[in-house]
């Protein structure tokens, strides 16, 4: 299954490292590069620098390509729109 996580906090974070380990198709989004570089080397997922509201971002991303699209993000207003992005876009 791919799933997109939106959201490299806490909780965004954790989602991952319990996903890839189940042997799921991971790609976790955020703004912030060094949150991502860490995460990339220690756990088998995919990382996308670019904001889960960004059209391009959620291109970058093949949101069209997924199973499950998760935003866990601390903005909920960012949160929803990037589910409504990605709900437009297939995911």
């Amino acid at each position: 299954m791919r799933i997109i996580i939106a959201g490299a906090g806490e909780v965004g974070i954790h989602l991952a490292k319990l996903l890839s380990r189940e042997k799921q198709d991971i790609v976790l989004m955020d703004e912030d590069e060094e949150k991502l570089n860490a995460l990339d080397s220690d756990f088998d997922l995919m990382t996308v620098t670019a904001s889960p509201t960004s059209i391009a971002g959620l291109k970058e991303a093949k949101v069209e390509n997924a199973d499950l699209f998760i935003a866990v993000t601390p903005i909920e207003s960012c949160n929803i729109t990037a589910c409504i992005l990605a709900g437009n876009m297939k995911a």
